[in-house]
């Protein structure tokens, strides 16, 4: 629910960017409105899918950098009990 919450604040944020850029608050005989409209249905549309690509690729990096620390601290158990003469 928040991310399509945040992707409509974003798509209109967007909207009134594009409008603002285009020239559509300067002169309102020539509206921009298809352009603008477009940008702002594209931003809404994709924001949960890159934000879903984002949180799917830390999650991997975070995963991965566990195992790393484990197979460090299972090398280095191994290591040491190779080292240490039997007694």
């Amino acid at each position: 629910m928040i991310r399509r919450i945040t992707g409509i604040v974003l798509g209109i944020g967007a909207f009134l960017v594009v409008y603002w850029l285009t020239g559509g608050l300067a002169n309102p005989a020539t509206p921009n409105w298809a352009l603008a409209i477009l940008v702002g249905l594209l931003v809404a549309l994709l924001w949960p899918w890159v934000m879903g690509i984002i949180i799917v690729r830390r999650s991997r990096q975070r995963r991965q950098e566990e195992i790393n620390a484990e197979v460090q601290k299972q090398l280095a158990q191994q290591q040491q009990q190779q080292n240490t003469p039997p007694s």
